[in-house]
């Protein structure tokens, strides 16, 4: 495609030095991929300014770089000739862009999920839905991009940068893959990974405190939220709302304007109502109301959310064409892996694990397995490095509501200091409390500590970090992993 197609297609505004109509091959954001022909986005990361590798790009004799209209980069086109120069007041939103248009991609329908938590589980629950009515299609989040039943791509990101979005799509979808379901993060929404691309539903799942390291405020938070029914919706988009959430007038609201359709679930819910649940053992009782239809249904599941996130799915999948005969598929989906997951083991423990890392849903996990638990819960928590502090002492807060004991250790303390970490998580507890937590820094022996506890009837929940394979200290990604850490143990015992 060439440069000047590309360029009429956009919409953000940007001023050109040096323009030849090339023809472009490629377009990416970091400077190791960048050929002959490609468009180079210098955008600022979380560590590193793009702009400080475009001197490394000088060998090449055809190129086009983007950079901010307030840049240090001094380019001479004496010696450069072959650079292109675009500047522009939002290089993510510019690349965002041109990546949309040169990797084009033809869906029948494509779902965004935002909210707090749920977004993992409703994604795979829609992908697992559409692989049983015989759909190709993808996922993308957090647990990577699923085609297939496998996982073809972790960009370690829950919203993917949007060249690399962008371009596993296009693949994708040249691929035949008809439907695809995306996480659409606050700090993704912000950084315009996902413009100017169109959904045909947007969801919310629900809302609470998070990433306020990054967002600063719960005003911007939800404000970088409320992008994705702002500027995310076509004249056909319908949106699904939890009834229940948080904030949910401000969502509301801005559907209101925008003239986007609401199909809402929950107590509350004009839509789909959910009018009773009764808990019976390890099953749920659900009296549903959709299109003045009342009826039952059963479910074997352990919590309420998880109720919340498969009809949820459902919605995601049917629409407003959803009928009771649709319900039978909620029987038929496995929860993802590292969500309220149970570890089968030959000992026969009660031990979960979830990525549960907000306080909210800490809360759901703990609430709902304490309702099923006939001994005691014993509950592992940690709180990331370099992120959200004001959630520290909450975590531990709801923890110590539904535990007997509660594990303090690491989870993923980056560069900062791990003792630092755990003092913030013990910040608000008093006397009484302290004497049901214990402090064990090292995570290996933290669950190898509680599982040597465990009784037949206890529970033991390892929270926050579910399905990862990992532990950042400092700046080295090393291997670790909950599960392999539980089966690994017992195996020994």
């Amino acid at each position: 495609m060439k440069l000047s197609e590309l360029l009429k297609k956009c919409k953000t505004k940007f001023t050109c030095n040096n323009f030849r109509d090339l023809k472009i091959l490629g377009v990416h954001t970091h400077s190791s991929q960048i050929k002959e022909n490609y468009i180079f986005g210098a955008i600022q990361g979380e560590k590193f300014n793009g702009e400080k590798f475009v001197k490394k790009l000088t060998k090449l004799e055809n190129l086009v770089i983007i950079i901010p209209e307030i840049s240090k980069i001094k380019i001479n086109f004496t010696k450069n000739k072959g650079f292109i120069i675009i500047k522009t007041g939002n290089v993510r939103k510019l690349i965002s862009e041109i990546s949309y248009f040169f990797y084009p991609s033809f869906l029948k329908e494509f779902i965004a999920i935002t909210g707090t938590n749920g977004k993992t589980s409703i994604a795979d629950y829609t992908r697992q839905i559409w692989n049983k009515k015989k759909i190709d299609c993808f996922s993308v989040g957090t647990l990577g991009i699923i085609h297939k039943n496998k996982k073809i791509y972790d960009s370690g990101l829950t919203t993917p940068e949007s060249v690399v979005l962008n371009k596993k799509i296009y693949e994708l979808s040249k691929k035949g893959c008809k439907n695809g379901v995306i996480e659409a993060s606050s700090i993704g929404l912000h950084q315009n990974r996902l413009f100017p691309i169109k959904f045909d539903k947007l969801i919310l799942t629900n809302f609470s405190i998070d990433h306020l390291d990054y967002h600063k405020t719960i005003t911007e938070y939800k404000k970088s939220k409320g992008i994705l029914f702002e500027n995310h919706a076509s004249k056909n988009t319908i949106a699904v709302l939890n009834s229940e959430s948080k904030f949910i007038e401000y969502f509301t609201n801005i559907c209101k304007r925008k003239k986007i359709r609401i199909l809402d679930y929950g107590k509350k819910a004009n839509f789909l109502k959910i009018h009773e649940i009764k808990k019976i053992k390890s099953k749920c009782e659900l009296t549903i109301i959709i299109k003045k239809d009342k009826f039952k249904i059963i479910l074997h599941c352990l919590s309420i959310f998880e109720i919340y996130n498969k009809i949820c799915a459902l919605l995601c999948v049917f629409g407003e064409k959803l009928k009771k005969s649709d319900f039978k598929y909620l029987a038929m989906l496995k929860n993802p892996s590292g969500r309220l997951e149970k570890v089968k083991n030959k000992k026969k423990l009660n031990i979960f694990i979830d990525y549960a890392h907000t306080p909210d849903a800490l809360k759901n996990v703990l609430s709902s397995l304490k309702k099923n638990c006939e001994g005691k819960i014993i509950t592992i928590i940690g709180c990331g490095g370099e992120r959200d502090r004001t959630k520290r002492p909450l975590m531990t807060k709801e923890a110590l509501k539904y535990s007997h004991k509660i594990i303090i250790t690491n989870d993923n303390p980056r560069n900062e200091s791990p003792a630092k970490i755990r003092e913030d998580m013990l910040k608000k507890v008093n006397k009484q409390e302290k004497k049901r937590i214990i402090e064990i820094p090292n995570r290996k022996r933290a669950i190898e500590n509680s599982i040597k506890i465990l009784t037949e009837k206890d529970f033991l929940i390892i929270a926050g970090k579910g399905h990862e394979n990992y532990q950042i200290i400092k700046n080295k990604k090393l291997f670790f992993s909950d599960k392999k850490t539980v089966l690994g143990f017992i195996k020994e015992i």
